[in-house]
């Protein structure tokens, strides 16, 4: 962690504007959705408001290899783990500059983008050696599934002793699944691993007294699968297109239609046994892509880069009442 936040509070790429800016844009997003509290004042932010998603800063695979090549060699190849360590350290940052954006339980996530490798790669070429790594996929999305609900946390109440309890859930496409578990401090606990639980609603607790789930105060994520096919100009001549599943949360849902030509950045893994249904004695197990950053290729917009300072000055245009004559003399 502490390597990560040495390389966000460097000057030579603005990550800390960057984080700034993202945490801006999340609530400015959380406005003009009309959030539940989007009238109260008091947050640091502004308003309290909670916003779909969550706030993504996107770092670039190359500033981080060329400003430190070792930590990007271990986030290629143990990328869950070192992706939480970032995150940590864009957490603190985000504290710093905007204090109290996280009162809602919200955390500032990661967007990988650009080249993991020499070149990006295709789902014909994803085997079991780039298990558990950080790879760069390009292909057509050919099936889009629905966006559904996934509970993270459910809260349940007992009307006999008037307590609440709640219960986490983690399942074989959490990106922890695995990792060591993290005390309040952010360090790790090497005695205990992150484990799939189980997924049945309790009714009952330890005294054997009914349970009541309180839906309302109930964690929830938004939840997407997307099937990636290899671009046909790139398959073999005379063999079918290969194809790979992405696991999509939070805010990175609803951004790839059918048809659309992505590059996508994530972590290749294999569900286990116990998620996935399949027969503990086949020895064969169903492989997913844990998505961390959508690019869709083939769109003008995606070439356009705004740095933070040229958002501020949008936006400070755009506040003032002769917009349309600075308009009319920047075309003239």
């Amino acid at each position: 962690r502490n390597e990560n936040e040495d390389f966000l509070r460097g000057e030579r790429y603005n990550h800390v504007d960057r984080i700034a800016t993202a945490v801006d844009d999340y609530v400015q997003r959380s406005r003009n959705m009309g959030g539940p509290s989007s009238g109260k004042k008091g947050s640091a932010t502004g308003d309290d408001v909670v916003g779909w998603g969550c706030p993504r800063v996107r770092i670039s695979m190359a500033e981080l290899r060329s400003e430190n090549p070792r930590l990007a060699q271990r986030l290629r190849f143990d990328p869950l783990r070192h992706l939480r360590a970032l995150e940590a350290a864009c957490h603190a940052v985000a504290t710093e500059e905007r204090p109290g954006y996280d009162k809602d339980d919200v955390r500032i996530k990661v967007a990988i983008h650009g080249p993991v490798s020499a070149t990006p790669s295709s789902p014909r070429d994803l085997a079991s050696s780039s298990l558990r790594q950080l790879v760069c996929v390009e292909g057509v999305a050919t099936k889009v599934s629905a966006i559904k609900p996934k509970v993270v946390k459910s809260v349940h109440f007992c009307p006999v002793t008037r307590q609440h309890e709640s219960r986490v859930y983690v399942d074989a496409t959490d990106p922890q699944l695995g990792l060591p578990a993290v005390d309040a401090s952010g360090r790790e606990l090497s005695d205990r691993v992150i484990s799939i639980t189980s997924s049945v609603y309790p009714t009952k607790d330890k005294d054997g007294n009914s349970l009541e789930t309180e839906f309302g105060l109930s964690t929830y994520k938004d939840h997407q699968t997307v099937t990636l096919q290899e671009m046909p100009e790139r398959a073999p001549m005379g063999q079918l297109p290969r194809s790979v599943e992405l696991i999509l949360d939070h805010d990175l849902v609803d951004k790839i239609k059918p048809g659309d030509r992505v590059q996508i950045v994530g972590v290749y893994r294999a569900l286990s046994t116990s998620a996935s249904g399949q027969s503990s004695t086949s020895g064969l197990f169903k492989t997913v892509l844990l998505v961390n950053n959508v690019q869709v290729l083939g769109r003008d917009v995606s070439h356009l880069t705004f740095s933070p300072q040229d958002i501020r000055t949008i936006r400070s245009l755009g506040k003032r009442k002769d917009i349309l004559s600075i308009l009319g003399r920047s075309v003239a």
